[in-house]
């Protein structure tokens, strides 16, 4: 047992020189399934390599690398019929900024259950596979801790004999070690209800113990069979075990149970095992990245021995992930200022075109205003003066007639010159009042609410007045001198007017009521007699309907709303509201 030791030893002195050489590069990146340009120098171990620039909008980042190693592994021992020669190493691959870990690419080895029948060909089997890395792996097999693992399965027609067969990989271009120990088959036999249990040693017998000795009832298989060596397991007490040392990502080492297991038709066979392993690809890989954020990062691949020990030779290409122009802070910030400048810049013009037409608003307007109230004049100088003198003159020449005539007129000539002079004075005074009703529209001097209100109630008063009715009316006491255009005022008056008309006409009313309510930005008038009402829906034909539409149209006009309430019997209703703007 002190030789084994002593060979051990021996072993690991050949771990402690061993150096491994390596070439590894960037063989290509693909970003959303698109190569792009590798700069000069990136992956190639050498100079200062040129950044890869990526835009941050991209979703899939794949990087194709590869490389070779020359020397075995730390636990390999060639043999002189298979002397070394470059081989690929175990490749690993990082990206700083995003993981600080080594990464392996997937590979695995296989546990493999052959059923063979009496000519030795197989017809059928079970496996178990040896996935990345083990719980408990310490960099050196034998020192790592085993974990249990069994495949189970019925044996088919035909079949003669069991092989159990460890390989480090197939297919695939696995890298890596493993171990195997404590190998064991238990047999269930349903015909006879019997359970057998084979453990298969593994024994070397008296000859020298080293990494290529040949333990019974093992057989070395694989491309290579170098790679299928024997190590001391100390634990828990020194022995030997199975150790396949896979350095050649195209070649492949194995073990196999020879002779085989003797089994019939329909046992079933449960193998287990103990193990511990490492495996990752070699030659060519390939590591893939989502959705980077932007920033600076560096993609690292390095060479690895077999149980992933590193071996020193690394190459790494920085990698900027950038912000495309188009979606920059900075830019966009630029562009936002620009915008913004230009559209202050634009408002202010906008402004001041503004201003500008309103200023030439305000100048026509006051000119307007200086021809309305020169039209004012106007009228109430020349149209009101003569009007007055029309109805003195017509009235004195009636009086005159009844002078000379008497109270009563002599003949129906006198009689129809009287009546004629009385109509001529009364229409002249109608008109002295119409043409105070233009000249009070017209005066902008009257454009403002209080003085409409105003206005309203002397006018209503005197068309009530003229009719011998009584008028009521509610107006509120502070009335506010908000302005109103001359257009909306006049058509309001018009509408009272008329509904005041209507109720003396055709009402035959005993009272009127006048109501003002201002709310908020609304102006309601509303005109209501006690009169003996009608039915709005049926046509008539002393022209009501009609004067009810020019009220609305009026309303419309102004942007307000007309509301008539009446029935037989019952008066009438009409209430206007008209916006203040």
């Amino acid at each position: 047992m002190a030789r084994l030791f002593a060979v051990v030893g021996m072993v690991a002195t050949v771990v402690a020189t061993t150096v491994a050489q390596a070439g590894l590069s960037i063989n290509a990146v693909i970003v959303d399934g698109k190569a792009i340009p590798i700069p000069t120098g990136s992956g190639t171990g050498s100079g200062t390599p040129e950044p890869l620039r990526i835009p941050s909008t991209a979703g899939k980042i794949l990087f194709e690398f590869g490389g070779t190693a020359e020397p075995t592994s730390p636990q390999g021992e060639p043999s002189e019929a298979d002397p070394p020669r470059p081989v690929g190493a175990r490749l690993r691959y990082r990206l700083d900024g995003v993981e600080p870990a080594w990464h392996d690419t997937a590979a695995s080895g296989r546990a493999v259950l052959a059923f063979e029948d009496n000519e030795g060909g197989i017809i059928g089997g079970a496996e178990a596979a040896f996935v990345g890395e083990s719980p408990g792996w310490t960099g050196v097999a034998e020192e790592s801790t085993f974990v249990r693992q069994s495949v189970t399965a019925v044996v088919p027609p035909l079949t003669k004999t069991l092989r159990i067969n460890f390989v480090s990989h197939y297919p695939g271009p696995a890298v890596g070690v493993i171990g195997i120990d404590a190998v064991n088959v238990v047999v269930k036999r349903p015909s006879d209800g019997s359970t057998s249990e084979h453990p298969v040693s593994i024994d070397i017998g008296p000859e020298p113990f080293s990494a290529m000795s040949v333990p019974k009832p093992w057989v070395r298989s694989g491309t290579r069979m170098s790679m299928s060596q024997l190590r001391i397991r100390r634990n828990p007490e020194p022995h030997p075990m199975l150790l396949v040392v896979d350095e050649d990502p195209m070649r492949y080492g194995g073990w196999y149970q020879s002779p085989e297991i003797d089994v019939e038709p329909g046992d079933r066979v449960t193998v287990s095992w103990a193990a511990a392993w490492s495996l990752g690809v070699g030659g060519e890989s390939e590591a893939e990245y989502r959705d980077l954020k932007p920033g600076t990062y560096f993609f690292r691949i390095a060479a690895f021995y077999p149980n992933g020990d590193p071996t020193g030779v690394e190459t790494v290409v920085p990698v900027e992930v950038y912000v495309p122009f188009h979606l920059r802070r900075d830019v966009w910030a630029g562009a936002a200022a620009i915008v913004l400048v230009g559209a202050l810049t634009a408002a202010r013009a906008a402004n001041l075109r503004r201003i500008k037409r309103r200023l030439a608003e305000i100048e026509r307007e006051h000119a307007l205003e200086q021809e309305r109230a020169r039209i004012a004049r106007d009228l109430h100088d020349d149209v009101g003066a003569g009007l007055t003198e029309i109805a003195v003159q017509t009235d004195w020449i009636r009086r005159d007639m009844e002078r000379l005539t008497g109270v009563s007129p002599r003949g129906n000539r006198e009689a129809e010159m009287l009546s004629r002079s009385e109509r001529v004075c009364q229409s002249a005074v109608e008109l002295i009042r119409s043409v105070d009703a233009i000249v009070w529209a017209v005066n902008p001097k009257n454009d403002t609410l209080d003085r409409f209100v105003g206005y309203l109630t002397i006018s209503a008063e005197q068309l009530a007045g003229a009719a011998s009715i009584r008028a009521r009316f509610e107006v509120p006491e502070e009335i506010p001198p908000l302005p109103l255009a001359g257009r909306t005022r006049h058509d309001l008056y018009l509408i009272v007017r008329e509904a005041i008309n209507n109720a003396v006409k055709h009402a035959h009313a005993s009272v009127i009521a006048l109501r003002v309510t201002i709310d908020r930005d609304t102006l309601r008038i509303t005109v209501e007699d006690d009169g003996r009402g009608f039915d709005p829906n049926e046509p008539a034909d002393d022209g009501r309907h009609s004067g009810l539409d020019n009220m609305r149209r009026r309303a419309d006009d102004i942007g307000g709303t007309l509301t008539l309430t009446s029935r037989p019997g019952n008066g009438t209703r009409v209430e206007i509201t008209a916006p203040l703007a």
